[in-house]
């Protein structure tokens, strides 16, 4: 049984997901393919530093607003 990796990148995206609610509007919103975005959301490959960027940013204004 392979572990799914969990990395900083890898939890923003997860936490950006569930902000936004789905993978579709994750990716719209992160500029990405579906395709592209599963694989980091899985561990399969890293994403790019812009992209972890933007995942911060959309959790963070979440939060912000939440406070």
């Amino acid at each position: 049984m392979r572990k799914t990796p969990d990395n900083a990148s890898i939890r923003t995206l997860r936490r950006a997901l569930a902000t936004i609610g789905s993978e579709e509007r994750l990716a719209a919103a992160l500029d990405v393919s579906v395709l592209d975005l599963s694989s980091w959301l899985s561990g399969e490959r890293v994403a790019p530093g812009e992209v972890f960027m933007k995942a911060l940013d959309i959790v963070a204004r979440t939060h912000r607003g939440a406070a």
